[in-house]
């Protein structure tokens, strides 16, 4: 079974900012609605809101989900995720890394700076197309795999997000974002 997994990452969000960054992104997510606070074993969990519908693609959602009644609201709650991460899309095959300057795919997996960037925040690679060097965290990877960056936002079990929605979170991130998304 697993579950299905849709993570907005902010892009850009420095280490020193990323906890303020994503009080920010959840306060604009109860504002709107997509998100509402529920308390929960002496805490707070962020359910879908009343406007959680606005947020989702319901269209081209799968047939069979609606027939079985799944476009009720999700039941698993929003996930702010912060500190250095490599959010990935789960399950599928090994992607390609592709050059952020000619979208060139690298002839090899770049495990050595995956490593290096888990493990310290920094690191670099060189394309053998253009001979340009980008931070690990700018290249693309095929199907938006991956994503290296210190702040994202995890909704679990959702239908999902629409295209509309993302922009719009993006635009009250002030950051470039990615939608990482997958089944675990």
């Amino acid at each position: 079974m697993g579950i299905y997994r849709q993570t907005v990452v902010d892009l850009e969000a420095p280490p020193e900012e990323a906890a303020a960054r994503g009080e920010h992104g959840r306060r604009w997510l109860e504002a709107e609605g997509f998100i509402r606070p529920v308390p929960w074993r002496g805490d707070v969990a962020y359910l879908a809101g009343p406007q959680w519908r606005e947020a989702v693609d319901l269209v081209s959602w799968d047939w069979r989900a609606r027939l079985k009644g799944l476009e009720e609201e999700p039941c698993d709650a929003l996930r702010v995720v912060v500190g250095r991460t490599v959010f990935y899309a789960g399950q599928g095959d090994a992607p390609s890394a592709l050059c952020p300057h000619c979208r060139s795919a690298l002839p090899d997996w770049p495990r050595e700076a995956l490593d290096a960037w888990y493990a310290t925040g920094a690191a670099d690679l060189d394309c053998p197309a253009c001979a340009r060097r980008a931070r690990l965290a700018e290249w693309n990877w095929t199907d938006d795999y991956f994503a290296f960056a210190h702040l994202g936002f995890e909704f679990d079990d959702w239908p999902p997000l629409h295209p509309r929605f993302t922009e719009a979170f993006g635009r009250a991130l002030g950051h470039r974002i990615r939608l990482v998304q997958g089944k675990f």
